[in-house]
């Protein structure tokens, strides 16, 4: 019989500059959740190797059968192009995007691009091929209702290029101040007793789906379904409202 075990991803701790929740922390709000998993993504800039290592210690010590404390980092690149590293705890000191992703994935990690609305959706071609999936729900950026239809179509544009890309949701917490908007529902036969690397290997084969308050998909489900009218009803309501909730609170 099929398993689900719920988890986050793009996590940060107090090791990025910006995080304020230390990992154990959010390893204790984690558990009282649910979640089994947390996959950190701090922001590899803000790192000294000594601190990579001791982020994988923390992980490390924070980790129980109950929920597991994955370590990660977030690479700034050239242009602004930002790669998760899940997985991995390691310094990657070229900052060329296609480069970056490949060396994360030759450490055993997962190369997934964040947020890709921050950059206007302008990425090289050749990044594609070295990823294994595109954030194309970030809650921080994208709201915590419905991903933007500019991200499914990027998605399937990356798809004409890497057939095994696949998209992911991500909450990019920074402090766990409220319930996580953006979780992932990994899937498997008899999970049982989890481990990172179980919970790496199922992500990177796309078992895993991605859940919202209204929406949720599948790693693997095609973007035409993802593009339907009802997404992009839902989609325009959400910009329409948050549009006119700025305008009153411009005026307020």
């Amino acid at each position: 019989m099929a398993e689900r075990v719920r988890g986050i991803i793009h996590v940060h701790s107090e090791f990025s500059r910006d995080g304020l929740s230390s990992i154990a922390d959010l390893a204790d709000f984690a558990r009282e959740a649910g979640f089994r998993f947390v996959g950190l993504t701090d922001h590899a800039e803000d790192l000294c190797p000594h601190d990579m290592e001791s982020l994988q210690q923390e992980c490390e010590a924070h980790s129980d059968e109950s929920c597991l404390m994955i370590p990660g980092l977030e690479f700034r690149c050239s242009d602004e192009i930002h790669i998760l590293g899940l997985g991995i705890a390691k310094e990657i000191v070229s900052t060329d995007a296609v480069s970056a992703a490949r060396e994360i994935q030759a450490w055993g990690g997962l190369a997934i691009l964040a947020h890709p609305s921050r950059n206007e959706y302008q990425f090289p071609r050749e990044l594609w091929v070295s990823l294994n999936g595109i954030e194309i729900w970030n809650a921080g950026y994208d709201g915590r209702f419905v991903p933007p239809l500019a991200n499914l179509r990027l998605l399937q544009e990356a798809r004409t290029a890497n057939h095994n890309i696949l998209g992911f949701g991500g909450e990019d917490l920074h402090i766990w101040d409220r319930p996580p908007r953006v979780v992932v529902d990994l899937q498997g036969e008899g999970i049982g007793r989890l481990d990172i690397g179980m919970v790496l290997h199922g992500l990177q084969m796309g078992r895993f789906s991605v859940h919202g308050r209204y929406l949720s998909f599948n790693a693997m489900t095609g973007p035409d379904w993802l593009g339907g009218i009802p997404l992009r009803v839902f989609r325009k309501t959400y910009e329409i409202s948050k549009t006119f909730r700025n305008l009153v609170l411009g005026e307020s």
